[in-house]
């Protein structure tokens, strides 16, 4: 299986952004310090990962009025479908995720949208409320290891991102939108 990472994307300078990864099939995070580039610190870390795919929860794409291709200016089918914030909401973070995606070409992206997966998929009223509860029903759902239990929800974004990438390698996901415009992988 390619080298693959889940990425919860945050500000710029906040501290927010979180890697998960494998390593001989123990989950490993790595988070950002606080005022540190986010973006500059996961080009680093992707390389001395070899991260081949990149599950990222940031939109990768803009509504498909911007390119000609439909009415709305505002949401992407996905975003409908999954009831997303609206990628031009989010502007700053949605110009940075493209333009990290652009910035590297020899990478896979992704977009994924971990509040839509346990929505769907996991269905815990634990969410963003008590990280033990929710690691609890998320392993009736999916099954993982970890090398240390998640310090923040941030982490357990990005550990979703990552489990979302391991469904789509196995062919066990769902892709949300329309290929035209994005496409969002639960």
């Amino acid at each position: 299986m390619a080298k693959i990472v889940g990425i919860d994307y945050g500000a710029k300078l906040s501290g927010n952004t979180v890697i998960a990864h494998y390593e001989t099939n123990t989950i490993y995070f790595s988070q950002v310090q606080k005022k540190k580039d986010a973006d500059a610190w996961l080009t680093d870390e992707l390389a001395a990962l070899q991260a081949e795919i990149i599950y990222l929860d940031a939109p990768l794409s803009l509504p498909g009025a911007y390119y000609g291709k439909g009415e709305s200016y505002h949401y992407r089918e996905a975003d409908k479908q999954t009831k997303a914030m609206s990628p031009m909401f989010l502007g700053g973070l949605t110009a940075r995720a493209m333009s990290l995606k652009a910035s590297l070409r020899n990478l896979t992206f992704h977009e994924i949208y971990p509040a839509f997966f346990q929505s769907e998929i996991v269905q815990s009223i634990h969410y963003k409320k008590d990280i033990d509860l929710f690691l609890h029903d998320l392993t009736k759902k999916e099954a993982f290891t970890l090398v240390k239990k998640p310090e923040n929800w941030h982490q357990v974004d990005a550990l979703i991102a990552l489990l979302i990438g391991t469904r789509h390698q196995e062919n066990r996901h769902r892709e949300i939108g329309s290929p035209t415009e994005g496409i969002i992988i639960v």
